[in-house]
């Protein structure tokens, strides 16, 4: 019976051991998916945004706007971030038996140096030229429509012509705040839907350089963000000078916190 009770004795260590070092990998595995939803999350987070972005700046409301601009930054650039990417690429490598990585995914972006930026930008220029745009379509309506030749004098032409147009530019100058604000909604898309699939593929294949390079292209993407925001804020205060009512509640804000300025500032 020594013997017996020595393998049996064997066996239950064993036994033991096995469970344990099951729930060693049980533990791992869990560590890893939920770091790996973490990362993937960033998908749903941006798309979110791009969806209430889209409320919003049909509401004018531009402290929303900012504060998702803020946001976009944060969630392709943050510490947390790129500690889940670290924590994914670690337990992996160290459950499936693999020489852990020896640089962090910091270290590997810092490392790319020639990384070419692929995102959409915006620039007043642009924003300009498509105004323009608008305006010249506008004279062209105007043409076709009543630039008839029965004009009794070029004065009334002329005049007939510069109400009307004056009429089509309020529409222009908001249609151009508008593209600025719905450009950080393209910003978002660029970033869930060209970006971050390499970032998530790249980490589940265990290639790190394409992670590495698919995080820097999102944090200069990301970097972009606040100051779109700013062409936003610039091009409908603009808006908003021209003609108050066309922020709808926003601007009805805007005109009674001015009208209790003025006394306050004659007191």
């Amino acid at each position: 019976m020594g013997e017996l009770g020595d393998r049996v004795a064997r066996l239950e260590r064993e036994v033991t051991e096995a469970q344990e070092a099951l729930r060693i990998v049980e533990k791992v595995d869990e560590e890893i998916e939920s770091a790996m939803e973490e990362v993937e999350g960033v998908y749903q987070a941006l798309s979110n945004i791009s969806w209430e972005l889209d409320g919003e700046i049909a509401d004018h409301n531009y402290p929303a706007v900012e504060r998702y601009a803020y946001e976009i930054r944060g969630l392709v650039d943050s510490r947390e971030l790129r500690r889940a990417v670290d924590t994914v690429a670690l337990l992996t490598a160290v459950r499936e038996g693999r020489a852990v990585p020896t640089t962090s995914v910091a270290g590997l972006m810092s490392g790319l140096k020639d990384v070419e930026a692929s995102h959409p930008t915006l620039t007043q220029e642009v924003l300009d030229q498509e105004f323009q745009a608008d305006m010249d379509r506008a004279e062209e309506i105007w043409s076709a429509v009543y630039d008839d030749g029965s004009w009794d004098s070029e004065e009334e032409r002329s005049d007939h012509r510069a109400d009307y147009l004056l009429e089509a530019r309020p529409a222009a100058v908001s249609d151009r705040a508008a593209k600025a604000g719905r450009f950080l909604m393209q910003l978002c898309d660029y970033l869930a839907d060209t970006v971050w699939p390499a970032v998530t593929e790249g980490l589940r294949s265990s290639d790190l350089e394409k992670v590495a390079h698919a995080l820097k292209q999102a944090s200069m993407a990301g970097e972009t963000a606040p100051a779109v925001y700013k062409l936003y804020e610039s091009n409908l205060s603009e808006q908003y000078a021209m003609a108050p009512s066309s922020l709808g509640a926003m601007g009805e804000q805007l005109m009674a916190f001015e009208s209790w300025l003025v006394p306050q500032g004659q007191s």
